[in-house]
């Protein structure tokens, strides 16, 4: 007997000769509901008030779907996970703040090098704390490459495309845009593993895109955002964050296994992103210019900065949102973390005193909501 946990909510194979009692201790290990069954090889499809049992024709196994309530310590779960989600959009709206500010002094591809220099070592630390080692082993090397260029994908290129646009039109505005990287994730699910989209979908990314044009028209109507070019060009850097961000994730989903630690996968994913960003200074010319901005008193403040928004943002939230991703469904997870945009209105507005129109909030709050539709 061997567990089977695909997308239609499978949760257990057996053969046709186990025994209701076997069924229900099989089932009670993974904490769900179940009442007794009785096999009836008559009938393709058995139902209970907690289970449904159904027999394949091509190999003759039963499949056991769930269709009761999870038991206490699976919602406690979800409910965690969900919990989790939520702190890493704070962390993300934190960080989008800081990264701005500082990369306005010293220059975005600058700020977006030098963190992972300090977020790698503390990542190690407690990875070291938390697995006993300081690198993850024994991790399938399929695993491995997935998370890897996951880490490449999101923290060298879609970094280097977010940090920009903070510069740009600033850390609200491109957060606002960054909710739409759950609808490239979508339309890369349907061109590549032929996922129908549903009509409810296709509403969620109509009203997504609806949002983020109505915080861009009311930004620039009030004077916000400044010059016209250097908005298109910071939209447009943004919606390639995006767009990386989104195949960054899905990489980083199909990598995650039950058996991969979070803060296994975090130290991966920074080590891949670490050699990609030193290959891009590299070919800049630029490494050793990166490390000289940071010098005097202006580049000791902004250095201090980047610390905190290291252990902030590329460790402690990414663990945290690839532990929600273990302990919640994705779609729930994505949405949640596409809060940041709505934390960020009250911190623009009574921390950093920026004038923030009604029109943006309710841009806001509708590109979030129709990003939530994608998942629904």
């Amino acid at each position: 007997m061997k567990k089977s946990r695909s997308s239609a909510q499978a949760i257990m194979r057996g053969t046709k000769d186990l025994t209701s009692s076997e069924y229900r201790s099989y089932v009670s290990d993974d904490c769900f509901g179940f009442i007794p069954l009785y096999n009836n090889t008559d009938s393709h499809m058995q139902q209970s008030d907690s289970v449904f049992l159904s027999e394949s024709s091509a190999t003759g196994e039963y499949h056991l779907y769930r269709s009761g309530l999870l038991c206490h310590y699976r919602a406690m779960e979800l409910i965690i996970g969900q919990l989790l989600a939520l702190v890493t959009a704070l962390c993300w709206a934190q960080n989008s703040l800081i990264y701005a500010h500082v990369g306005a002094q010293v220059s975005s591809n600058t700020t977006a090098h030098i963190r992972i220099w300090i977020a790698l070592p503390l990542m190690l630390l407690v990875h070291l704390v938390f697995e006993g080692t300081l690198f993850p082993i024994g991790m399938d090397t399929y695993s491995f490459v997935l998370i890897g260029l996951s880490g490449v994908l999101g923290f060298c290129i879609a970094d280097l495309f977010i940090f920009s646009s903070f510069v740009h039109i600033g850390a609200r505005q491109t957060m606002v845009i960054m909710t739409t990287s759950p609808l490239f994730g979508a339309l890369l699910a349907w061109v590549f593993t032929n996922e129908v989209l549903t009509p409810l979908q296709i509403t969620g990314m109509v009203v997504t895109l609806l949002g983020v044009a109505w915080v861009v028209l009311a930004d620039r109507s009030s004077g916000v955002a400044g010059d016209r070019r250097k908005i298109f060009k910071g939209i447009a850097i943004a919606l390639g964050g995006s767009l990386t961000q989104a195949i960054a994730y899905v990489m980083a989903d199909k990598g995650m296994t039950e058996s991969i630690p979070a803060v296994s996968a975090n130290v991966v994913r920074l080590t891949f992103g670490l050699g990609a960003l030193i290959v891009f200074a590299t070919a800049r010319k630029s490494f050793v210019r990166d490390f000289s901005r940071f010098t005097g008193k202006a580049g000791h403040k902004a250095l201090v900065l980047i610390l905190l928004a290291a252990i902030v943002g590329p460790v402690l939230g990414i663990i945290l949102n690839l532990q929600a991703l273990k302990m919640a469904p994705v779609g729930v997870v994505t949405t949640l973390s596409q809060l940041t945009p709505v934390m960020l209105l009250p911190l623009e507005k009574f921390v950093m005193k920026r004038h923030i129109t009604l029109s943006a909030v309710i841009g806001t709050l509708v590109a979030v909501a129709g990003s939530a539709l994608l998942f629904i």
